[in-house]
């Protein structure tokens, strides 16, 4: 998955300058339903972010108690520093930054041209997928040596034999040095329980299995 892949373009989303007051950026979130925008100056360079949070922060810090004094403050008073991806990063790269912040600012090459955002909604899609949320089959659970060699081709070996297709196979840590999870999912099948024996053969530890169903059974059930 490519960053540019699932990009929002500047185009399409609200953008404020550093120069502009802070009360006319209070009126632009409000009006667009927003709590955070992109701040770009007239070059087109992205300079970090700020929103309701931001803005608060810093009439705290300076002390404001009037509020009609947002119009003698401006975007530039109020701005907090990010560090953007690139548009050529690994799509990974979006996990640590939207932890923290509402979207991703995405930059050009040249790291300060500002190209668009990767909203949250593109990444739980690209999640959606790659876990195969939603889709009818069969999940197991298993659990692995970090350092055991083979480890998918020998899963291969244990599903073969049964003539089922794999929607998804996904590796993540089991919260300690030596062990992982492997998340494999494929579609529905009679032969769930011959499955799991071949993969315990193979010594895989399978820690859960679960048959996943259609929305609409699984409402029903």
């Amino acid at each position: 998955m490519f960053i540019r892949n699932c990009l929002t373009p500047r185009e399409e989303i609200v953008t404020v300058t550093p120069d502009i007051s802070l009360q006319e950026t209070l009126e632009i979130l409000q009006k667009n339903g927003l709590d955070s925008v992109p701040v770009v100056d007239d070059k087109g360079l992205f300079l970090g972010i700020t929103g309701y949070r931001y803005i608060f922060k810093a009439l705290v810090e300076e002390g404001v108690k009037n509020l009609e004094t947002l119009k003698d403050y401006k975007v530039s008073d109020a701005l907090y520093l990010i560090d953007p991806i690139t548009v050529d990063s690994d799509f990974e790269a979006t996990f640590p930054v939207i932890v923290y912040h509402p979207f991703v600012p995405v930059v050009d090459e040249d790291g300060f041209t500002f190209l668009g955002i990767v909203k949250i909604s593109d990444i739980e899609a690209v999640l959606t997928t790659t876990y195969g949320q939603g889709i009818p089959g069969v999940r197991f659970l298993l659990g692995v040596l970090v350092d055991a060699p083979h480890e998918l081709e020998q899963i291969m070996e244990c599903v073969k034999p049964f003539d089922v297709n794999i929607i998804t196979v996904v590796t993540f840590d089991a919260g300690d040095a030596v062990g992982r999870r492997i998340l494999l999912k494929i579609e529905p099948t009679p032969h769930t329980e011959k499955i799991r024996q071949e993969l315990e053969k193979k010594g895989f530890r399978v820690l859960d299995v679960k048959e996943v169903k259609p929305a609409e059974e699984a409402e029903k059930s």
